[in-house]
This record gives C-alpha cells, structure tokens and sequence, in this order.
C-alpha cells in the first residue's frame, strides 16, 4: 500500500518465535510505521551553516533535512491463531460479512496451504511402522495404506479400535469432511464424525488422501465401510461436492445423504448480493427454509419469494430447488440425524487437533498425537458419563415429562428438553378436533424462534404460525408435524403441550 501511495515505511519493532529457551528464525509480530512518523530533530548540527541576516550577525542554520512530521500511520501484525478474529478485520474493510464473500473456514484452509512442506524422507517407512506396532498390541486397530506409481505414499487411512465400538453404537449418523488441512502436508486430513449421547463428537476414521476425486473418496468410503463390518450408516452429512457425491452414491447407495445447510446458506452473499432488496430477499429465503414444517409449507413459501423478487432466472437458485431433497429441512424429518444439519461437528473435531499438531509435525508424529487426541475424547466421554450418573438438572416446570426425561436423558441433553418446556410457554392450543375413537388432532400455536447472534440462544420473534399434533388417548402417543422428535430425539414443546393439557402422568 505504501509503495501504490509512494510514501516510505521502517520496522519499528518485532518479537521472534522462542522455543526451549532459543530463538527461532520465525517472526511473531511486527510493526511497521510510516517513515514520516515521529517528530524531527530540532538540534543543530556541527555541519550547521551561517545565514546573513539583517543584523549582520548572522544565524545558523541546520543543513540537514528530515521527513518526520508526526504521521501516526501504523500497522501491527500478530501471528495468532484467532481466525474468527482475522476473519472479522478482513469483513470490515469489505463493509460486513455480508460483502465479504471468503468464509472463516476457507481463510484457514488458505494460509494452511501455504504453510505446507511436502513429505520428508523415512515419514512414510516410520508411519507404516508405527502402525504395524498399533496393530500387533490391539487386533482391532484398521489402517490401510496405498502408493503412486513412484512408489511414494499416495493415501493413508486408519481407524482406531475405539472408534470401531463407537460405530455400533453410534454409527447410524455420519459426517464427513476432507476440507481441513495437516501443516505439513500436501494431503488433505478427512475424517468421520459422528455425536455422542452427550452431545460430543466422536471420531470414527480418519484418512490423509493425495486427491479429492471420485476415485480417491471411493476408496475411502469402500474401505471405511468394510472396517466397519460392511454395514454403512443410515444417514451421511456431507458439504455440496459433486465429486464426493458421486463416490458416495456409488458406494452407498442405500444411504441417505445430506448436504450442509451452513455451507449452502454462506453463499447467499455470494450469489445474491448484487440485487437491490438482498436484505429482503435473504430473510424471504431463510423464512421458507427454516420456518416450513412440512414439504408443501416449503414448497409454496420458495415459490413466493421467488416471484416477489423476480428470481426466477437465477440459475444458483434453481439448481438448489431442483436439489432440495438434499438440504431442505422438511425433507429430512423423517429420519434421525442426531440434531446435525450441518458438518460443524467435523470442523469442532479439526480444532480439537490443532492443539495437538504444529508445523514441525512428522507425519509419523501425526498419527502418535491422534492417539493422545483420541485418549483425551474418552476421558471427556468418561468424565461426562460419570456426571450424568452423579448430578441432576433442577426442574424448570411441572410438567410430568420433564421429571420423566430428567431421568432417562444425560445431563447434555435434558438441558435439550428443558429448553423446549420453556418454549412451551409461549406456546397455546387453539383448535382440537377428533380423528376418531381415541386420536384426537391439536391445532397449536407457536412462536417463530430465531438464533441471537450474541447470546448464541433462541429467542421468540413476534410472528405466529400454527402446527398440527395428533395424539393417542389409549396409548399415549402423540406425533407432531414438527417432527422434532423423530429427527433430533428431544421431545418437542408441541407435545409437551398437548401432554399437559390431557393430564399425561409419568
């Protein structure tokens, strides 16, 4: 920017990285300053010239110029790991995130790049190695590994034992994501996530691929799936990546699979901020998306945005409505997805590593700290386990379902429930008619909740909307349109309320 403007900088100062009591040649922070910064010299030199005056006596004079005139122009950089931070100062200068087009993720992956060295001699001997080591202490222990036609190590994949046992019980759901990088590597890091009863993330496979094409992800997917017994999940989580989709398709074609909403919904900027009503047209969009119950609900609110806001043409558009079975929530209610719409799981999961990888890391290393990473996951699973036996959420409300779900959810997710027994209030039953002898179907009265960005909770807007629950007097079931309970777990406020008002018991 100086040297476009034409005026100078200097180094006004800096601080190297400090390992182990030495000083490494990798800068941490810098500051530089315009070179017309400070204030000049006042003092008169001993090369200080005469000038006549009018008395004759003369006055002297310094013959020797300066630049510095006060500018307070100054930059400070600081190597941190602060993305989300970094990411903010860049939105600014483009006028908000709205208008900045780069996500947090794709910065990261981005300076990761650049970063990266290519594989150092004996890694790929020392990794196989430690893996035959892994093998002969735990039978159980999956790796599998393939080279190019150089001989040289192409992909890497392994599951730990642990990981094996959590499939079976928590494999139904899967997300899966190859965008985060290693720092020393030109292979992507792809792994499996799945959720926890706790509401954490498990690993169930990792893999360092050389490629992301169809043939490198079938490759993963095939060999991933038969470590696992040959059983695929239920159900797959993925960004929206037309190769991966391919190789997925292929090797699990009885497997539901789901893109990221948050990814779809990031390029709204993108893709729709150069018309007039953006603002208009985004909250149009969002409300058809997030506040549709059923299919047809959906259906008829996209439509209607589309006509109000003339987007008809827009060819982005129309390709995710001729897709929308892949990401639309309506469409994926009637399966259980864990309360995942969104590979966030898998990025949680990459910044869980970072605190066990750095620059310097072998790849040898790499698998050695994915161990201690994984050793850390359980005694999180443990230490969770054993709060939940020991300690109990207070009631919030005298519902007789909240003391029912007090006692056979984990600590996590009873504060799930207890969240939608405080939503019931603001919930009312307006119509009830009867289906036949003992099904009777509630006409509710909702809010519509939206996410606060800065207290990070659901809070109730002033628009209504109406939902349908169905509910069983001689079996006590109850099923509502909202199918929160059918694709997350969590009994929904709906039911609760129709609960209540028939006096259902524990």
């Amino acid at each position: 920017y100086a040297k476009q403007q034409g005026f100078g900088i200097v180094k006004a100062g800096g601080a190297y990285k400090q390992e182990k009591g030495k000083t490494l040649n990798e800068r941490r922070k810098c500051t530089w300053k315009c070179e017309s910064g400070g204030k000049p010299d006042g003092r008169i030199r001993a090369s200080s010239r005469l000038l006549n005056g009018v008395s004759g006596k003369g006055v002297k004079m310094a013959n020797r110029k300066t630049k510095k005139v006060g500018c307070p122009v100054m930059l400070h950089a600081k190597v941190t790991k602060g993305w989300e931070m970094i990411h903010s100062a860049l939105a600014a200068e483009r006028n908000g995130v709205e208008n900045f087009p780069v996500s947090e993720r794709q910065l990261r992956n981005v300076v990761d790049k650049e970063k990266q060295l290519k594989m150092m001699e004996g890694d790929a001997n020392a990794t196989a190695a430690y893996f035959h080591r892994m093998s002969t202490d735990n039978q159980n222990f999956f790796h599998l590994h393939r080279l190019d036609d150089d001989e040289r190590l192409k992909d890497v994949m392994w599951v730990d034992a642990r990981s094996r046992a959590a499939y079976i019980e928590f494999g139904d759901v899967v997300c899966f994501d190859s965008t985060y990088l290693t720092n020393r590597y030109l292979l992507p890091f792809a792994n499996f996530v799945r959720v926890n009863h706790h509401g954490q993330s498990v690993l169930l496979g990792c893999a360092l691929i050389s490629h992301e094409d169809a043939e490198t992800f079938g490759w993963v997917f095939s060999n991933w799936i038969s470590c696992m017994g040959g059983k695929a999940p239920s159900g797959i989580l993925t960004d929206q990546d037309a190769v991966m989709k391919k190789s997925y398709c292929k090797v699990m074609p009885n497997t539901r699979h789901r893109w990221c909403l948050w990814h779809i919904l990031n390029k709204l900027p993108l893709k729709l901020g150069g018309y007039d009503k953006y603002d208009e047209i985004k909250q149009a969009l969002l409300r058809a998306i997030y506040d549709s119950y059923t299919v047809e609900e959906f259906e008829n609110s996209w439509n209607e945005a589309i006509d109000a806001y003339n987007l008809g043409e827009n060819a982005w558009l129309k390709g995710l409505y001729q897709e929308r079975e892949w990401w639309i929530p309506p469409y994926m209610k009637d399966m259980f997805w864990a309360g995942m719409r969104s590979t966030q799981r898998v990025e949680s999961m990459n910044s869980f590593f970072d605190k066990y990888l750095k620059k310097q890391t072998r790849l040898y290393e790499f698998v050695q700290q994915y161990c201690k990473a994984m050793e850390r996951r359980v005694e999180d699973e443990k230490q969770a386990d054993a709060d939940s036996a020991r300690f109990c959420h207070q009631l919030v409300s005298d519902f007789p379902i909240e003391r029912v779900f007090q006692k056979i959810y984990t600590s996590a997710k009873f504060l799930e429930v207890q969240q939608e027994c405080l939503k019931n209030l603001y919930v009312s039953i307006v119509g009830c008619k009867v289906v036949d002898e003992n099904v009777l179907e509630y006409t509710i009265e909702d809010r519509v909740w939206v996410r606060d960005p800065n207290t990070r909770k659901d809070v109730p807007t002033r628009r209504k909307r109406e939902c349908e629950v169905k509910y069983n007097s001689n079996s006590y079931e109850a099923w509502c349109v909202c199918k929160l309970m059918e694709s997350s777990g969590i009994i929904c406020r709906h039911i609760i309320a129709v609960f209540e008002k028939n006096d259902v018991e524990e």
